[in-house]
């Protein structure tokens, strides 16, 4: 038996799921009610815990990120520049690294880039993917007040845009979410970030 053969024949079975051959659907998915969201071991580039908890009572963005991602890395700059433009208003700006190499890999990013306002997060045992079903990264997790996933958004963004501010101020407001309310992909680039 061929291996693609046994390959297709598994996942038909659900024994295993698609990867990289697998397309998975970008933009704005607001969910129909608010879902839980796991509580993972999320530390700062100190060690220190610093999980979705420290986010308690606003409503918050939670970027996924890697640093071998260039969509993530390319959108971070603009996370940076959305961060002290809307935190002022009352929402959160979470950037959640998931590189193997933790608060390294994000301090390095950081300091490549120039990002100056997004702190250090790591997923201390590399399972928030996993555990919060992020398909593909980066994936944006939007959250209320009460620390439930109302939308996410997969794929990179423009997060510094006007989109990206009226929907950051309707999820402070607590409006309903619409997938009208996208903010667009990032421009083009040529090189990498």
């Amino acid at each position: 038996m061929r291996r693609r053969d046994l390959l297709v024949g598994l996942a038909a079975a659900g024994l295993i799921r698609p990867t990289a051959a697998a397309k998975v659907e970008q933009g704005l998915f607001v969910h129909d009610r608010p879902r839980p969201v796991a509580a993972l071991d999320i530390r700062d580039n100190q060690g220190q815990m610093a999980g979705f908890d420290s986010l308690a009572g606003q409503p918050a963005l939670v970027n996924l990120w890697a640093s071998w991602c260039l969509p993530c890395v390319a959108e971070l700059p603009a996370l940076d520049r959305l961060k002290p433009l809307i935190e002022p208003e009352g929402a959160r700006i979470m950037a959640l690294c998931l590189d193997r190499s933790g608060a390294i890999g994000a301090v390095n990013t950081y300091a490549r880039l120039g990002i100056r306002n997004l702190a250090v997060h790591v997923d201390h045992h590399r399972r928030a993917g996993e555990v919060l079903g992020a398909p593909v990264l980066p994936t944006t997790l939007l959250m209320d007040r009460s620390g439930h996933e109302v939308a996410r958004f997969v794929g990179p963004a423009q997060w510094d845009g006007p989109e990206a501010m009226a929907l950051m101020r309707a999820l402070i407001k607590g409006q309903t979410l619409n997938p009208a309310m996208a903010p667009p992909p990032p421009a083009k680039t040529t090189t990498a970030p």
